[in-house]
């Protein structure tokens, strides 16, 4: 009973939902962003090419997209952790929310969160293990997976293993800023050229599970896996309700150039778990 959880991907918008843990897609074209009060959502977007909600659900929830919150700013002096590497924040111009948005320094783990560390955090009780063998692939104590990325783990789930750490889920603006250089503005976090062999991905031939954490080195020196092998949970909404969080970076199943590139934003809702949605953590810094 447990692998069907997997394939009940709840999009309950209007009482409807959809089924799909390994289908394939085209994603859905979000809604036009405007530039109302940053306090509000920040616009419902595709999922992975692997999810398949109606346009149905996705169209009524209309919601009034605008620039998500920005992340809490540090309250003590300190630097980053072990793992982590520093991101000195600044602004950036938005093609997707249509406005300068400003990204307060921040730490950023190098990696995704492998399935051994989560399983440590659950030995030490301050994880949750509930579901987490609902996924196809899963890697939670399964031979071999310890150095995976720990995935079919819901939003919650990540926010605790992060919290655990010392740290947060990483936001959106602040995956964003870390992938496209600040400044530089690249599409991909390796440049501008079309992805080939630089991530995890299906891209020439199909993966049937995500790949060891570490492999492919993106972006800032000491960064892997920004983009491919696991979508990472954000903490930015993206839906009226806050029952969605914005997912970043595509993920190994995905074939296409348009579901890597940082432009590329995926819809979860928060309850989602699959075998290709991870965690990434972050913290402030002055």
């Amino acid at each position: 009973m447990a692998r069907l959880e997997c394939a009940r991907f709840s999009l309950m918008m209007l009482g409807l939902a959809s089924s799909a843990c390994s289908a394939a897609s085209e994603p859905v074209k979000p809604p036009e962003p405007t530039t109302a009060a940053a306090t509000a959502v920040a616009p419902l977007a595709t999922a992975s090419a692997s999810v398949t909600p109606t346009a149905s659900a996705v169209a009524s929830a209309e919601p009034v997209p605008t620039a998500p919150p920005l992340p809490p700013k540090p309250t003590a002096q300190g630097k980053c952790q072990t793992g982590m590497s520093e991101f000195s924040g600044g602004k950036f111009k938005s093609t997707y929310y249509r406005q300068e948005l400003s990204v307060e320094p921040f730490c950023l783990d190098n990696n995704l969160a492998t399935t051994d560390e989560y399983t440590a955090c659950i030995d030490s009780g301050k994880c949750d293990k509930s579901a987490v063998h609902a996924c196809d692939p899963s890697t939670y104590k399964i031979e071999g997976r310890g150095n995976l990325p720990m995935i079919c783990v819901d939003f919650d789930q990540a926010a605790r293993y992060c919290k655990a750490q010392g740290k947060r889920v990483v936001s959106d603006l602040e995956w964003e800023w870390a992938a496209r250089g600040g400044e530089e503005a690249l599409s991909y976090p390796w440049g501008n050229e079309e992805p080939a062999e630089q991530l995890c991905w299906s891209g020439k031939e199909k993966r049937a599970t995500p790949c060891p954490v570490g492999t492919f080195a993106q972006g800032k020196a000491g960064v892997f896996d920004l983009v491919g092998n696991i979508y990472q949970w954000t903490t930015t909404t993206n839906d009226s309700t806050g029952s969605f969080r914005i997912g970043r970076g595509g993920s190994w199943k995905d074939g296409a150039p348009k579901q890597v590139a940082i432009a590329h934003h995926g819809g979860f809702k928060k309850t989602y778990r699959c075998g290709f949605l991870g965690i990434r953590c972050s913290t402030a810094v002055p």
